[in-house]
């Protein structure tokens, strides 16, 4: 499943690459990319192992904000 996550205050290719390393760790997130200029994490994920609920707190421990 592919799911695009909102978030902001990511400001760098620093931060794209916290948040994709972060979610690749994951079990059962096969990719994320995120994009500080749209704003964007795509993450392609197995929904029989990991909520989305999970995704959006790791994205919040890296220290940015869902915002939808």
């Amino acid at each position: 499943m592919k799911t695009e996550i909102h978030v902001s205050g990511m400001r760098c290719s620093g931060c794209e690459l916290l948040v994709g390393e972060a979610l690749e760790e994951m079990a059962g997130v096969e990719s994320a990319n995120a994009s500080h200029e749209t704003g964007v994490v795509e993450v392609r994920y197995d929904p029989a192992q990991v909520e989305i609920a999970a995704i959006r707190a790791v994205i919040e421990e890296q220290g940015f904000k869902v915002t939808g």
